[in-house]
């Protein structure tokens, strides 16, 4: 390590000489760090170590330069990207046109401003050393951000800096001796705050490393003597594991974190390191929760990822709609609006839905008529910032109280602060327009949307006892007693950097020249060993180092090089991996049988199945908590968006209403039809577009083709859309439509019931009626028998979707012989005696309490409402409902 100092004697670190003068009762001292989070970890160490310090003695940087250049904003990333997006939409170079609407071109440059900034490379420079034409077109858009910054009183960081040493040099500052400790080098414009820092004495740390050269020529110049000190840390514990893949990889990490705590460690103790937060972060967040780990992770969240940005933007989607009403179903979700999760939201979520479309405000959301104005006015930018200032009141904020765990504190506090992101986003857009000029909120609202991304909410977890996971460069200056440092894989840790494509190596070694100091890709890679080495000396205790074997596809994946080098070092192999699960926090339930118990349930149950349905007894056969659901509680599936309410099942409708009014009406099918589809068009809202039309057209198609096809021979109509209610059995009454009966001479009554389906799904329908799963052709034609004192002769599904399809049972017939199988008498007999039978034992059955989740066809579960309910595919186990209905 490398110690600089403008005092003459030995250079201390800056960390402990900080603490002891902490110690001694100095209140002249400050410590300066790299970032917030660094310079929190540093507080609460001190503070653990028994140095109290005042919270503004402990800052970053830019913190301590605020009070100096508060009147000079510095322009927000979120600004950059957005100035960056405006160019590349407008006039976009010649090199840069394919690709001017991509959002990775845009991160691209302006990531690039930020780093050619931050080293002194001014748009001059650029001008005179650019060579290639994607360099000389960066350096137009860079020159045309500077040129708008300007015009809005923004500043890029650099100058920002500079304008804050020479307010420092002019009015000084209150400290004495300042410490600076964390950064791995000073850009130009920070060593010129460093050297307004005069007269206090002044004291720096620095790596030993190709990256610091430059700022290590340059302190000399400032006032700063240099020593170079041996640092004496400790030799960790060092092991590495190896886990199949990914997953296992955090499981071992959580089993061995959960393992050392049993030991005595404290989780503060431990960090977790990953090189970028993806893909590692989500899985560890998991994979943590579930082992009952509390952490906290140090990464920057976008606002508009954020419920609350989200809440907000759908917000504004209703407004300039006009409040359509399928707009408003996600405000009404929204748990800010006060109805989400509510009855009354989930009522208004219903009605919008069986209305839609349709427009206007509906009385629960009245609070929204304070915006209503929105739309048609134009504000200054100012006056929009105060509009915007009234959606805060759009939201329900949740009642703070005490006792709540750290996770409700948590979620509180990540609330305020993407409520003032949102306000930091809005004043932002609001710097990027001219102040003179009216705006509307379209024009607005869409620079807004391009700041989102680009805001990031704060972090305000204040836990101390949890585990830390940290990328790489902010572990830089942490020390811990116990460190994971985690997809220690090729192309992830280290990742590998290719030449810059606007600005190359090229220019950027002619760059230097000027004494321009922007990395090359070789550099990068230098520098990707050096954040390796400096990660791995971070653990004082304990070091494991992880990797998986394999990726989430199975593919075949290459540990990390540094690993081979520290293998042969330390002389170490790796570890595998125990697979493990975590403890089930309560044991499991054993099993019950899922049935209603309660008498006074009972009862009600004896009465609502004493009328049912041959639909009803099939839904039941099919699976006992599907019929529980639609006939017992009678509970309503979601209302079906408009282009999804002509379905099948009002397609069938309409053909069976068709063929029905043909029977005794003097119109033509066609007029028929017609009538039928406009009239169930207009009283469903069904859009009349495309897919519609499509729709109609297959219908008429396949009613012209049903009344193309050969009669059927030798029959008279004996009634159409026949209702039927008869007595079954004592206590049990049977209910339903027949769609048409016809009777052969001599022979008996023939039941036909249309189906809008195909062939294949009519031969379907045969092989379940023989397995016992349908009834409906068996009580279909035990009712006619009833109601007309006649034999049977048949009953006849036909399929009215493509071409037109017979299928069924029917006494031997003369030229019957295409349609349906030919059976004898007793057949039928036997089919009507087997689906009166199975009604029988299906009413016992209801009335015993019996609602499992057992379906008889699985494949059938895919069209079930009540599938996200019964979770019959994880647990076998239903429910049981015992006296006083409670539920267990």
């Amino acid at each position: 390590m490398l110690l600089f100092t403008t005092t003459s004697g030995v250079a201390l670190d800056p960390l402990r000489a900080f603490r002891d003068d902490v110690r001694s009762g100095r209140e002249d001292s400050c410590l300066l760090m790299p970032t917030a989070t660094m310079a929190e970890h540093i507080r609460h160490l001190l503070a653990r170590q028994g140095a109290l310090v005042r919270p503004d003695s402990v800052v970053t940087l830019s913190r301590f330069i605020e009070p100096y250049v508060r009147a000079t904003p510095q322009a927000s990333p979120a600004a950059l990207h957005y100035l960056v997006a405006r160019r590349l939409e407008k006039d976009p170079p010649e090199v840069f046109r394919p690709l001017a609407h991509s959002p990775g071109l845009r991160r691209m440059i302006a990531s690039l401003i930020e780093e050619a900034d931050a080293a002194g490379c001014s748009t001059r420079l650029l001008a005179r050393r650019a060579a290639s034409p994607a360099a000389r077109a960066f350096q137009s858009v860079y020159r045309n951000v500077e040129e708008e910054l300007q015009l809005r009183s923004l500043l890029l960081g650099s100058e920002r800096l500079r304008i804050a040493a020479s307010r420092i040099h002019a009015v000084g500052h209150p400290w004495r001796r300042i410490y600076l400790a964390g950064f791995f080098s000073l850009s130009p414009a920070e060593l010129e705050v460093v050297d307004a820092l005069r007269p206090a004495d002044r004291f720096l740390s620095l790596p030993e490393w190709l990256g610091a050269e430059d700022t290590r020529r340059r302190l000399p110049g400032l006032g700063f003597t240099e020593q170079r000190v041996v640092e004496n840390r400790p030799q960790p514990v060092t092991i590495l594991i190896r886990a199949a893949n990914e997953q296992e990889e955090a499981e071992e990490i959580a089993r061995r974190i959960a393992a050392l705590v049993q030991r005595g460690a404290s989780f503060r103790d431990i960090g977790v390191v990953v090189r970028r937060e993806h893909p590692y972060t989500p899985l560890l967040g998991s994979t943590f929760g579930r082992f009952g780990i509390p952490a906290r992770f140090y990464f920057q969240r976008p606002l508009a990822a954020h419920p609350l940005a989200r809440y907000y933007s759908n917000v504004l989607d209703a407004l300039e709609s006009g409040w359509d009403w399928e707009r408003l179903l996600a405000v009404i979700a929204a748990p800010y609006s006060g109805l989400g999760a509510t009855v009354e939201g989930d009522t208004l979520d219903h009605n919008l839905r069986t209305r839609i479309p349709g427009h206007g405000l509906p009385r629960e959301l009245d609070a929204l008529c304070a915006i209503e104005h929105w739309p048609a006015a134009r504000f200054l930018p100012a006056q929009w910032v105060e509009e915007f200032g009234q959606l805060r009141n759009l939201v329900r904020l949740p009642a703070i109280t005490d006792g709540v765990s750290h996770q409700q504190a948590l979620s509180w506090r990540e609330l305020a602060s993407a409520v003032e992101a949102w306000d930091r986003a809005v004043s932002d857009a609001a710097a990027l327009l001219d102040p003179e000029t009216p705006a509307t909120l379209s024009e607005f609202r869409h620079l807004l949307c391009a700041l989102l991304d680009h805001t990031h909410t704060g972090l305000r977890d204040q836990r101390r006892n949890v585990v830390h996971v940290l990328d790489a460069y902010e572990a830089r200056q942490w020390s811990l007693p116990i460190l994971f440092v985690c997809g220690l894989i090729e192309r992830v840790f280290p990742p590998y950097h290719s030449e810059h494509p606007i600005l190359g190596d090229a220019e950027r070694e002619r760059l230097r020249d000027d004494g321009v100091l922007l990395r090359t890709s070789a550099e990068r890679q230098r520098e990707e060993e050096f954040l390796f080495e400096t990660v791995t000396s971070r653990a004082s205790e304990l070091l494991a180092l992880t990797y998986a074997a394999a990726g989430s596809k199975g593919d075949r994946l290459l540990p990390s090089f540094f690993l081979s080098r520290l293998e042969r070092s330390l002389g170490i192999r790796p570890e595998p991996a125990v697979p493990c699960r975590p403890r089930p926090l309560w044991p499991k339930s054993p099993p019950r049988a899922a049935r209603i118990t309660d008498r006074s349930l009972l009862a009600y149950l004896e009465q609502a199945r004493s009328t049912l349905s041959p639909t009803a007894i099939e839904s039941f056969l099919q699976c006992p908590f599907q019929f529980f659901g639609r006939y017992i509680l009678e509970l309503e599936s979601p209302p079906q968006p408009p282009s999804e309410r002509l379905n099948l099942l009002l397609q069938g409708d309409i053909l069976h209403r068709t063929l029905a009014e043909a029977e005794s009406s003097p119109l033509s099918v066609g007029e028929i039809f017609a009538r039928l589809f406009t009239q169930a068009c207009r009283e469903r809202a069904i859009p009349q577009d495309c897919r519609t039309e499509k729709a109609r057209l297959e219908l008429q198609a396949n009613l012209r083709r049903f009344l193309d096809a050969a009669p059927l021979t030798g029959v008279m109509t004996r009634g159409v859309e026949h209702s039927f209610d008869l007595r079954l059995a004592p206590g049990l009454r049977l209910r339903g439509k027949i769609d048409r009966i016809v009777e052969l001479p001599q022979r008996g009554l023939v039941v036909i019931d249309y189906k809008y389906t195909t062939p294949e799904k009519i031969r379907s329908r045969i092989r379940a009626h023989l397995q016992g799963e349908l009834v409906q052709g068996g009580l279909y034609l035990w009712a006619a028998k009833q109601l007309y004192q006649a034999d049977a002769a048949g009953v006849l599904y036909c399929g009215l979707r493509g071409e037109v399809s017979w299928g069924g049972w029917h006494l031997p017939s003369f030229g019957w012989q295409q349609i349906g199988d030919s059976v004898e008498a007793e057949g039928l007999r036997d089919m009507m005696d087997r689906a009166v039978q199975a009604s029988l034992n299906a009413a016992a059955r209801i009335g015993s309490g019996e609602i499992a989740p057992a379906p008889a066809d699985r494949t059938k579960c895919g069209w079930c409402e009540f599938r996200d309910l019964c979770r019959v595919e994880s647990t076998p186990a239903g429910v049981t409902i015992a006296a006083g209905g409670s539920s267990s």
